[in-house]
C-alpha cells in the first residue's frame, strides 16, 4: 500500500536531515564543546504539582549552586556552556540566595504522575537542525548564544540569547541557521522514551531551514 504524497515528502525531508549528535539523550562526552544535545542531569518529580516553572539561576562557581541546591526539593546544577547554573522547579516565585535569575520558564505542564525531569545542553553549528520529533511531556529552552530557530503546525519562531521558548507537545523542530548554545528541559512520564522521532502528517514549512 503506498503511502499518500504529504507522507513520502516528510519522509524525505527527514532523510536528508543527520540526526543531532547525542539526541538529548546520551551522557555528555568528556568534550563538552561536542556539537549535538547531551543529557546532564534527571530530577524525580515525585509529589510534584500539576505545573511548574523552571527558573534558570547562573551563579559564580559550582559551589555556590550546589549550595543554594540543597535548599529545594526540585533543583538540579549543571556547569554548561563556561557557566554554572541552578535549575529550580517550583512556582512562578522561588526564594533563594545569591545567583542571577535569567529566567522563569512556564507553566510547564507535568505528566501524571510519576514523572522525570530531563536537562540536557546542546551546542549547534550554523546549519544544524533537528529532524522533526515529538515529547511526552513539555519541552522548554533557554537560548545561552546565538539564536535558535523553531517551527511546530502551529508556530515560527525566532529566538535570540537570552529568550525562552515552550513547546506543550506535538511535532516540532528547531534549528541554528547562525549557530546557538542553549540548555533544555524536558518532562516525560517516568521511564518513557522522551524524544519521538517523526513528523506524523505533518510536514515543516522551511522556515528553519
Amino acid at each position: 500500500m503506498m503511502l499518500a504524497p504529504l507522507l513520502l515528502a516528510a519522509a524525505a525531508s527527514q532523510a536528508d536531515v543527520p540526526p543531532v549528535p547525542g539526541l538529548c539523550t546520551a551522557p555528555m562526552p568528556v568534550n563538552r564543546e561536542t556539537p549535538g544535545c547531551y543529557q546532564t542531569s534527571e530530577l524525580d518529580l515525585s509529589g510534584a504539582p500539576a505545573t511548574l516553572f523552571w527558573h534558570v539561576v547562573e551563579y559564580p562557581t559550582q559551589a555556590a549552586a550546589s549550595a543554594e541546591a540543597a535548599r529545594h526539593r526540585w533543583a538540579a546544577t549543571a556547569a554548561a556552556h563556561s557557566r554554572y547554573w541552578l535549575y529550580v522547579l517550583g512556582g512562578a516565585v522561588e526564594s533563594r540566595g545569591g545567583g542571577i535569575e535569567r529566567a522563569v520558564i512556564g507553566p510547564l505542564a507535568v505528566p501524571p504522575a510519576p514523572a522525570t525531569a530531563h536537562f540536557s545542553e546542546a551546542i549547534f553549528p550554523p546549519g544544524m537542525r533537528t529532524r522533526v520529533h515529538s515529547h511526552p511531556g513539555p519541552e522548554a529552552f533557554y537560548i545561552v548564544e546565538g539564536e535558535q530557530c523553531m517551527e511546530t503546525p502551529v508556530d515560527k519562531r525566532i529566538i535570540q540569547a537570552g529568550g525562552t521558548y515552550i513547546v506543550p507537545s506535538g511535532p516540532h523542530l528547531q534549528a541554528a541557521p547562525k549557530g546557538r548554545r542553549n540548555i533544555v528541559l524536558i518532562i516525560a512520564p517516568k521511564g518513557a522514551p522522551f524524544v519521538i522521532p517523526g513528523a506524523g502528517q505533518w510536514k515543516p514549512s522551511g522556515f528553519c531551514n
